[in-house]
């Protein structure tokens, strides 16, 4: 099982902050993850220039990037947050990808050019929802029965929803603290539901990594894309903590937030 570096990202770049600065932005509709100092692609989004074009493909190392007739930029061991602005620009401009194929060295390395486009979003457009407002009553598959489930029916207990998948780095250490709770926090029992709710596109992976890391103890549930966008996560880990009345209490990526503190506080509302 592969480990990331760093928090998964998806970068389709569409509109999202540039909309508010009224800018037509694009992209080329990718999925990238870093695998020790290489940027590689994770997954190739539907509808986009990149799904249209087929001269990228999951699994590909990308080592420089160029706008246009600018020279190439090289991004071996750069952070994934400087990448995705080169990755940006107004919908009709070109980018050039350097590529090397997956499993080969960089003397197999090829130039790719896409013209960037509108890509309809895979994940949501990481604008959390904030403290107070309802939960989405997304649906879930429950792993544990293989049976279909809402959000809506753990109404009345105190609720932490883990987004997470089993190739993001980041996500391992916070599904191992999720594991502890129960045995730190024995008043939660019956009180609290620590729902890991995994993004894998096969549900099947998500099965067996759990029980190979032995992680019963929260409860396992498979969710699609609509869910993710319901709750305007953009990155994993992202976390939401609700209260008894599906409420927000708090939400955040990676360890943005405090979940014992936050439901401990709640309990003493009570």
């Amino acid at each position: 099982m592969r480990v990331l570096n760093c928090l998964a990202l998806v970068l389709w770049l569409v509109q999202v902050a540039a909309e508010v600065r009224g800018e037509d932005y694009s992209g080329i509709g990718i999925v990238l993850r870093v695998e020790g100092t290489n940027i590689v692609v994770e997954g190739i989004m539907p509808d986009s220039p990149a799904a249209a074009q087929k001269t990228i493909r999951v699994g590909d190392r990308i080592i420089a990037i160029a706008q246009d007739k600018e020279p190439a930029v090289q991004i071996q061991s750069v952070k994934l947050a400087q990448i995705v602005p080169m990755f940006r620009g107004p919908k009709g401009t070109t980018v050039h990808v350097t590529i090397v194929p997956a499993g080969e060295d960089d003397s197999r390395a090829r130039v790719v050019s896409f013209v960037r486009g509108e890509v309809k979003g895979l994940w949501g457009d990481g604008v959390l929802l904030g403290k107070g407002v309802k939960a989405p009553d997304i649906e879930m598959l429950g792993l544990a029965k293989n049976t279909s489930e809402r959000l809506s029916d753990y109404a009345d207990k105190i609720v932490v929803l883990e987004f997470w998948a089993t190739w993001c780095g980041p996500c391992q250490k916070k599904m191992a603290d999720l594991q502890s709770y129960p045995a730190k926090y024995p008043d939660w029992k019956d009180k609290v539901v620590l729902i890991a709710a995994s993004i894998d596109d096969n549900k099947d992976a998500a099965v067996r990594h759990l029980k190979a890391k032995e992680w019963n103890e929260t409860h396992n549930v498979w969710i699609q894309s609509e869910a993710m966008r319901a709750f305007h996560a953009d990155g994993i880990p992202t976390v939401y903590v609700l209260n008894r009345r599906g409420e927000i209490l708090a939400a955040g990526v990676g360890g943005l937030v405090d979940i014992p503190g936050t439901v401990n506080h709640e309990l003493e509302v009570r």
